[in-house]
């Protein structure tokens, strides 16, 4: 009886996770939980949002009065007359500068109210987030899914879910790039970064780069083949005075600094230091891909850090592809030292979203020096993506090492 006893009290600790895990999911189940009721709370008093509400008036402008309209002032403030008096605005730090894309993909949401739109672009931006994670975040158990409670945990993840930005499904379009490449399907891949770029080209321009220094050609000849017929199409949407009206609304934009606060010119202005800096720190983010070319998750890690580390317009949204950057570096089962870089970045990711930049400028030079030591070599190994990632973490029976 005290054996049958004391095996059945090893087989429930056997079961039971590590302290620090069943922590680190409770405090992340807290904080999505957060996220979720902000949003929900949000869109229960104010269901019109400002970034959903430019994407829909110019899914409207191109259908109602041609798709060379989209960046027009004057038609986007006509149609968001119907909305009220507070969410009307249209100016220099709310307007429609996406590529036609975006405005293409919201024709199908103009068919229903503003606020049903709204509801139905969170919900499919939050299917992309959860398959972004079944493909991509490694481990099993409490541990991967404590991976997708932290992401919806992050206060820059939940403004993208909250003003309705297109980050999650960006990211989403990358994953799906990796997972084809690891499919050998590199031409799709190609296609499927094209699409992703073309939705919000600053956060992800230079993934296609870092795997062209990486030798991965076949993704990059896709993705330009499929760029190209983009850009033909939006070109031919647009016409002569659409491509004007939206060169005009560009510059229009990018005078209002207020775009390159979450980007090193918050600390050197926007002059030739910060260009000079953002063209280094670009080059040692390519050169950390040439480095490491032989591992597909820390190119295309790199390339999602550097398409930050370069931009001149970021808003604490778009950090959100660190998110899956975090995923794939993961994936390698990289040393107790670097998973705590990576879970420190959580606080610099919170603190944008206060406002306060410079600590995630910091975090993002500093992993890519950490990504450039190959510090993870040594536990490398390469994995389909339906296959779950070997790691020394275990869940929910195992131990973890340190």
């Amino acid at each position: 009886m005290v054996a049958a006893v004391g095996s059945l009290a090893e087989a429930s600790a056997r079961r039971r996770p590590p302290l620090w895990l069943a922590s680190a999911a409770t405090a992340a189940a807290w904080g999505a939980l957060y996220s979720v009721g902000r949003w929900v709370f949000g869109f229960a008093t104010f269901p019109i949002h400002e970034d959903i509400r430019i994407n829909y008036v110019a899914a409207q402008a191109g259908l109602q009065y041609g798709w060379s309209t989209i960046y027009d002032f004057a038609t986007l403030r006509q149609l968001s007359q119907v909305f009220p008096a507070a969410d009307r605005s249209i100016d220099a730090t709310a307007t429609y500068i996406s590529p036609p894309l975006l405005a293409w993909l919201f024709v199908p949401l103009t068919l229903v109210p503003e606020p049903a739109a709204y509801l139905i672009w969170t919900l499919g931006a939050l299917a992309a987030l959860i398959w972004t994670w079944h493909v991509v975040a490694p481990y099993n158990g409490l541990a991967k899914l404590t991976l997708l409670l932290v992401a919806l945990a992050l206060w820059p993840v939940m403004q993208v879910f909250y003003y309705g930005q297109p980050s999650v499904v960006v990211v989403a379009g990358v994953a799906l790039a990796w997972w084809l490449i690891r499919h050998d399907r590199p031409i799709a891949a190609g296609i499927a970064l094209a699409l992703a770029t073309a939705l919000k080209p600053q956060v992800v321009i230079m993934v296609p780069v870092a795997l062209l220094v990486a030798g991965h050609i076949k993704p990059v000849l896709g993705w330009a083949a499929a760029g190209l017929v983009l850009a033909a199409l939006s070109a031919a949407s647009l016409g002569v005075d659409g491509i004007a009206s939206y060169w005009q609304a560009l510059k229009l934009v990018q005078d209002d600094t207020g775009h390159a606060y979450f980007t090193i010119a918050v600390v050197f202005g926007l002059g030739p230091v910060t260009y000079v800096l953002l063209a280094i720190q670009g080059i040692g983010c390519l050169a950390v891909a040439r480095i490491r070319r032989h591992d597909l998750e820390t190119v295309f890690a790199v390339g999602l850090l550097g398409s930050l580390m370069v931009a001149f317009h970021l808003h604490q949204w778009d950090y959100t592809n660190l998110v899956l950057a975090a995923w794939l570096t993961l994936r390698n089962s990289p040393p107790l030292w670097h998973r705590v870089w990576l879970a420190a970045g959580i606080l610099t990711m919170q603190l944008l979203s206060l406002g306060v930049a410079v600590p995630q400028l910091v975090w993002d030079v500093v992993w890519l020096a950490i990504l450039a030591t190959g510090a993870s070599d040594h536990a490398r190994v390469t994995v389909a993506a339906v296959e779950p990632t070997p790691s020394p973490l275990r869940t929910p029976q195992g131990r973890v090492s340190g």
